[in-house]
């Protein structure tokens, strides 16, 4: 039965690499060495440790970023900086290491999507949308919402800018509502979703007129120091805020929130910002927001199926520690991450597998081959031309295996997150499972930029070489290459396949050794070489490396 039931005892290396792969951008292999000695909660507290925010992206035209006071090179497209930005996200994820907080940003922006085109005319917006998700990757959701609510960028992708009294603009209230917080629901009746109705619709998008960006950067939001939106009108009074009453239905208790201080039909900035307050509390304490967001925790780290057996012993339970803690995301986290369910000890070996379940996303194959090989990436201190280019590389290998990086296809955000019943099954069809074996051949054979420089390239002998214990062992190579590589136990044929048939050529276990020893004698590396290439090959096109 499915149980939160806390883990206890050491993780070892199958649990320590299924942590690290569903909390991180992927595990290096000291980092599986370190986990696998410590205890789930042990390991979890590594995982929260704090972070220190990546240095803003440079653009090497004028050799700052374009954050305020800086401004773009004049000679700079806007949309050159985006494709910088995206770099310098991609970066940050390889760079990220054993921590959760960069896996969490990426999992608020499959929930906060932003469709970075519709604002690349003000590059540093994106930039900005991306620091606050950091600044709350593990801290308070429903802070978050509410900044959501206000963010620049935000306010432009879904149109919040445009809300104003006489005539309002609907879309962010609603994708507020239906995505962001107590979700859709079944329809019930005409205009009623369950958890909210076309009156909340209409009434939230009256608590929220009279924004509008602040492209000077000038209100900065005091907790997190980033730039956000502004009440429209003079700094002190609003000019575009609905000061009607707002009446909600009875899934928030028909609350009226009425606009205080209003004066000549117009009321002032603070009154509006307590609306806003009222309003996300209001929100807040609807059953259901609580357990939507958990419902997407659980998606994005344990499995896309919710039963009701789910639903009972896990959403609910986890919702009430979210409530509990004022909606602190960190304690649901923890919980999670520390339980029997997350490592599938709660049930019989062949019922409810979650370890090894869900499909790579393009980002997790790529961004986590990269980082389980140690590859290096141009430096971008003293390469960032190619630095540059090298991600303008990678971003296309996104896009061809099915993932428009920082360009999700709607406001809802990228299907495999989101779209009943296949989520991440979006992710293989033919074309986009061929994309990610090339993938495979590509690397091995290396990225080159236009003059023939190698930007990256695996040297899979030379990586067997500084981390198997004894290569020339073929049983232990095999054994310590699938405990990295691969998310699940093979069973001894799967396991024999790679080894005789793959690496050994249906050779005898003897002949390996030989060659081995030959290379390490003679520094000739061709035979042994071809092999592992193989071998790499195989396993990086296997299913089993498709999946986390």
């Amino acid at each position: 039965m499915a149980s939160l039931n806390p883990f206890v005892g050491t993780l070892g290396g199958q649990k320590a690499a299924h942590m690290l792969r569903r909390a991180t951008f992927g595990p290096q292999i000291q980092e599986i060495q370190l986990f696998s000695t410590l205890t789930a909660a042990a390991a979890f507290q590594l995982l929260i440790t704090p972070q220190i925010a990546p240095a803003l992206p440079i653009d090497y035209l004028s050799g700052t970023d374009w954050v305020s006071p800086n401004v773009k090179d004049p000679n700079r497209n806007s949309d050159t900086l985006s494709k910088f930005t995206s770099a310098w996200w991609m970066d940050s994820m390889r760079l990220s290491g054993g921590n959760l907080t960069d896996r969490m940003v990426w999992f608020y922006h499959t929930h906060f999507p932003l469709i970075i085109s519709r604002v690349e005319n003000e590059p540093q917006l994106s930039l900005d949308y991306l620091r606050l998700l950091r600044f709350y990757a593990l801290g308070n959701y429903k802070d978050l919402a509410r900044a959501i609510c206000i963010d620049n960028a935000m306010l432009i992708h879904l149109d919040g800018k445009l809300n104003v009294k006489g005539n309002p603009q609907e879309n962010f209230g609603r994708e507020f509502l239906e995505l962001f917080t107590v979700g859709k629901g079944d329809q019930v009746g005409p205009d009623d979703y369950t958890n909210f109705t076309e009156v909340d619709v209409k009434a939230l998008t009256k608590v929220l007129t009279g924004w509008s960006t602040d492209t000077s950067y000038q209100t900065i939001d005091p907790i997190t120091n980033i730039p956000t939106g502004k009440v429209k009108g003079n700094g002190t009074m609003s000019s575009q805020h609905d000061v009607s009453d707002k009446l909600f239905s009875a899934a928030f208790n028909n609350t009226t929130i009425q606009t205080a201080n209003v004066i000549g039909g117009n009321t002032t900035v603070q009154s509006v910002n307590d609306e806003l307050d009222d309003a996300i509390d209001m929100i807040f304490a609807s059953p259901h927001t609580a357990k939507n967001i958990c419902r997407r925790i659980y998606r994005e780290f344990v499995y896309f199926d919710i039963t009701p057996e789910i639903e009972t012993n896990i959403i609910t339970p986890l919702a009430a520690t979210l409530e509990q803690n004022n909606f602190d995301i960190t304690s649901v986290l923890q919980v999670l991450f520390t339980s029997e369910h997350f490592y599938d000890l709660d049930s019989a070996p062949t019922d409810d597998n979650n370890v090894g379940a869900i499909i790579k996303s393009p980002v997790d194959l790529i961004i986590g081959t990269i980082r389980l090989f140690e590859l290096d990436i141009p430096d971008k201190t003293t390469d960032l031309e190619d630095h540059y280019d090298m991600y303008r590389k990678l971003v296309q290998q996104l896009d061809q295996q099915g993932l428009d990086f920082f360009e999700p296809y709607d406001v809802a955000g990228y299907d495999a997150y989101f779209q009943v019943p296949h989520f991440q099954r979006y992710w293989i069809s033919s074309n986009y499972l061929a994309n990610r074996y090339k993938f495979s051949e590509l690397l091995i054979n290396g990225f080159d930029n236009s003059a023939g420089t190698s930007l990256l390239k695996l040297d899979f002998l030379q990586f067997v070489e500084d981390k198997c214990t004894d290569p020339g062992n073929s049983v232990l190579l095999m054994q310590e290459l699938v405990e990295w590589m691969i998310p699940i136990q093979l069973s001894t044929q799967r396991f024999d396949y790679f080894k005789d048939v793959i690496l050994l050529g249906q050779l005898p276990a003897a002949n390996w050794t030989a060659e081995w020893l030959t290379y390490v004698n003679t520094n000739n590396d061709a035979i042994v070489r071809a092999q592992l290439d193989n071998l790499a090959l195989a396993m990086m096109q296997s299913p089993e490396y498709q999946l986390y």
